[in-house]
């Protein structure tokens, strides 16, 4: 499977590493600093210095020297992506040459996402970044971004230079030209960083189909309430989330999370309607796969007209029943579908034809632990 490295172009002051930090913190991505890997490449001190190591490893390496830290990374952590989700996010690409060896090399999915800035919101941006080191205190360094082996946050201001100087730099002029070669272009300057992590993991799909039908859920219908709990304790094995009374609700970013990974989720609902129990848990009915209505069957005592109207509100795909009265004493010791009385099968598909739907559920008794399945659920 090819792993998806997510790079980030842009001028200083763009929000690269804002995005960089927000896919990290947000969709678990592993956040390289490129200021690291060039560390590495022997880029010590200003930014000047990083920005001429930069240059210099282009020519001497076609590139590579990016790729070849990633992939470096990748190897240490020992792991593969996760489903659709960026493994990778490098938070800055400074030339043509560097996304080339990126997307030349095997088993990388290169995503390249370019942010831009005018130039006053650039140097205000800077000027706001130096704020905060001269206000940090010794010890503080990870809050704004820097490893804790980075000399004093006053130290490593002092050795920046200007915002002038570094944006005339031969590497910080190259990066403009780097727009017209990103999958998705985005321009920082009056968009919040939360808009623009939203607009950016749409581009990679990581809010998963909002068309996949990845939920199914159990309701009760005309005296079926304390027989659905037995039902979605039978059905839970076969999903990854289940939401029921009175455990917490998922947070939306973690239902997100949930469907992107193509997780099947249940929701035992505690009302009435299926459209109330899905605004209490927070899901679009666009995401609803199938509906169960449970039922318990009262014989010629049913109210029919009750059953319908339950019906038309909720739309069940499938009905789940619950056999009383005599249809009890007659069927106790049926274990299948096909092992039901006459007067049984007659019964249940009059509930079909009044409900709409076929009952795929069934416990011969009120007592019962188990329901009968019509076919593999």
């Amino acid at each position: 499977m090819a792993v998806t490295v997510v790079v980030v172009s842009g001028p200083i002051g763009a929000g690269k590493t804002t995005l960089a930090q927000g896919l990290a913190r947000r969709f678990g991505a592993l956040h390289l600093r490129s200021r690291d890997l060039l560390r590495r490449q022997g880029g010590e001190g200003s930014r000047r210095s990083r920005q001429d190591r930069s240059l210099t490893l282009d020519r001497e390496t076609g590139g590579r020297w990016l790729a070849d830290g990633v992939l470096a990374a990748l190897q240490a952590s020992g792991s593969i992506a996760l489903g659709q989700q960026p493994r990778i996010v490098v938070d800055a690409a400074s030339s043509g040459v560097q996304l080339h060896g990126l997307r030349s090399s095997p088993g990388l999915r290169v995503v390249h996402l370019h942010l831009e800035a005018t130039e006053p919101a650039q140097a205000l941006r800077d000027a706001e970044r130096r704020s905060r080191y001269e206000d940090a205190e010794p010890g503080t360094f990870t809050e704004v971004g820097l490893p804790p082996t980075e000399p004093p946050p006053r130290a490593v201001d002092a050795r920046q230079g200007t915002f002038e100087e570094s944006w005339a730099h031969p590497a910080e002029r190259a990066v403009h030209e780097l727009a017209a070669l990103a999958d998705l272009v985005v321009d920082t300057v009056g968009t919040p960083p939360e808009a623009v992590l939203v607009r950016v993991a749409s581009r990679l799909g990581l809010y998963g189909r909002p068309d996949e039908r990845q939920v199914d859920l159990v309701i009760p219908g005309p005296h079926g309430d304390e027989h659905v709990r037995p039902l979605t304790a039978q059905l839970a094995p076969h999903y990854d989330v289940l939401l029921r009374e009175p455990a917490p609700k998922p947070s939306r970013a973690e239902l997100e999370d949930a469907f992107a990974r193509g997780h099947r989720v249940l929701v035992e609902g505690a009302g009435t309607t299926a459209g109330g129990c899905l605004v209490a848990a927070g899901i679009a009915p666009g995401r609803v796969r199938r509906t169960v209505m449970v039922c318990r069957t009262e014989g010629p005592a049913l109210d029919w007209v009750r059953l319908r109207d339950a019906a038309t509100l909720n739309a069940p795909t499938d009905l789940a029943v619950v056999l009383a009265g005599d249809l009890t004493r007659s069927n106790w010791n049926a274990r299948r579908f096909d092992q039901l009385t006459d007067a049984a099968r007659h019964h249940l598909e009059e509930l079909e034809r009044v409900a709409g739907a076929p009952v795929s559920f069934l416990a011969p008794t009120s007592q019962a632990r188990h329901f009968m399945e019509r076919r593999p659920w």
